[in-house]
Parts: C-alpha cells; structure tokens; sequence
C-alpha cells in the first residue's frame, strides 16, 4: 500500500513538471548496481584511509578478535546503527535545504531496510546537500574516530559509512555533470530524474 502511494505522489509531481513545460531525463540505476558501483566509489577512500591506518595507528589499535558470535554481533549492530544515521541525515539535508522542513521528507522500509527520499524537486545545490550529508557527517565522523580510538570497531564503522555513501557518491558525480535542471529523488529506485526547460 505504501510503495503505491510514494509511486501515485511522485507521478502527480512529474505531471506537474511536464505540465509546466519541462522534459524529464531518468538517471536511476537498480539497486544492485548501485550497490555494485557505490563499492567501487568508495574503495579509493577505503584502501587511502586502511593504509594510513595501517601505518600509523596499528600501534596503538584496541583489537577484537576477527570471528565468534561477539563479532558479528558487533557487526550488525554497526551496520543497522549506520545505516539508520545515514538515511536521516539524507532526510535532514534535504529538509534543511528545501527550506520546506520535514514534510518534503519520506521515510521508508523496503525490504526490510530503511530509505530516505525527498518528495519535491530541488535545485542541484539543494539536492546535492541532501544526498551528500551522510558521506559528510558520517564519513567525516569515521575518520575522526578511527584516528581517536583506533581499533575493530572503529575501523569497521569507518568501512561501512563509506561503502554505505558510496551510491551517494555516484548520483552526487551525476549530479553535478547535469544543466540548469530541477532534480526529483525517485521514491523507490537508486537516483533521480532530471528536469530541463
């Protein structure tokens, strides 16, 4: 019932544009794919920041041991955790720059994981602030993190946050290769439709 109406809103704004003269270009991507590419984008941040890891914080890391029940205990809670964060920091920097607050933010669970889309069309800068707090905040935070406590748990929480942003990263490099446009978030698939005059 949910995804029907996330589908019936997005089709009224798109009615909307075409209405109102503009002609849409789809920049959406599966799911699978976008999981696929947002590894590859972010395993130069991965590889930079293991090396630096590596050789200068291996000294004084708080190891866990690699396996056992405790570790992936650990591990999913780093990930349900981050991905959690992740997603309300795209609603929060959507809310932020639309100017219009909380309701022009989608909360959804498919698949039994948490989303974020936006559910206006936005100028580029507005949109790019929205799809890129998280690799901010969280990527930013990671970092800091790693250098303050390094250890498993910081070094896995570092790991998850970029691979999780790098989707992100992906419609964010799209993004700034578009016009003059308005950007609408698509409610359900990976990306955006791109709206020209």
């Amino acid at each position: 019932m949910k995804p029907k109406k996330e589908n019936e809103d997005f089709n009224r704004l798109q009615a909307g544009l075409k209405a109102s003269g503009y002609r849409e270009r789809d920049v959406t991507i599966s799911s699978g794919k976008a999981m696929i590419l947002g590894v590859v984008c972010a395993l130069p941040f991965i590889i930079i920041l293991g090396l630096l890891y590596r050789f200068l914080l291996i000294e004084r890391a708080h190891l866990s041991e690699v396996g056992g029940l405790s570790f992936y205990i650990m591990f999913i809670a780093i990930i349900v955790i981050s991905v959690v964060i992740h997603e309300l920091l795209h609603g929060v920097g959507w809310a932020i720059s639309s100017g219009q607050g909380w309701k022009v933010v989608r909360f959804n669970i498919n698949a039994m994981m948490p989303s974020c889309a936006c559910k206006v069309a936005l100028e580029k800068k507005s949109y790019l602030i929205g799809v890129l707090a998280p690799f901010v905040v969280l990527g930013c935070g990671s970092i800091l993190f790693v250098f303050v406590y390094p250890g498993t748990v910081s070094l896995l929480t570092m790991m998850v946050n970029f691979v999780a942003a790098g989707a992100d990263l992906l419609i964010a490099f799209h993004v700034l290769k578009e016009g003059n446009c308005l950007i609408a978030d698509h409610p359900t698939a990976a990306g955006y439709i791109a709206y020209y005059k």
